[in-house]
């Protein structure tokens, strides 16, 4: 499947379909990351799909502008993008900043099951 973006955009902004624990489906505004070693999404959304985040057992370290900080790993049952679904994939509870237009980051949790091409001159995105 094809996406096209403005590659004269600072990011790479998509909209895939999350679902929870509890079978709900929610889409959120990401930027595709393939340098964020997971999915990244706010504790509104989590808990939103079913989630207690602060009773995750699994703790990742993030560095962010106030230091470092330690974000709990929930497993989303599934993300769909363009039709292309990923099962049981690992996401960071943890919010953006408030002047950040996107809410999350899709990063290689989800990706790394797929075969992407990213052409950035003809601003198209492909998943396989």
């Amino acid at each position: 499947m094809r996406y096209r973006f403005d590659p004269d955009a600072p990011a790479i902004i998509v909209a895939p379909t999350l679902i929870g624990k509890n079978g709900k489906r929610i889409k959120i505004d990401m930027a595709l990351d393939t340098g964020a070693t997971y999915t990244i999404i706010p504790w509104d959304v989590a808990e939103v799909l079913g989630y207690k985040p602060e009773l995750s057992k699994e703790r990742v370290e993030l560095i962010t502008v106030s230091g470092v900080e330690k974000a709990p790993v929930i497993t989303l049952s599934s993300v769909i993008f363009l039709g292309k679904e990923a099962k049981n994939v690992k996401a960071i509870v943890h919010d953006l900043p408030e002047k950040s237009y996107i809410n999350g980051l899709l990063g290689l949790s989800y990706l790394k099951n797929f075969k992407i091409c990213i052409d950035f001159r003809n601003g198209i995105l492909e998943i396989e």
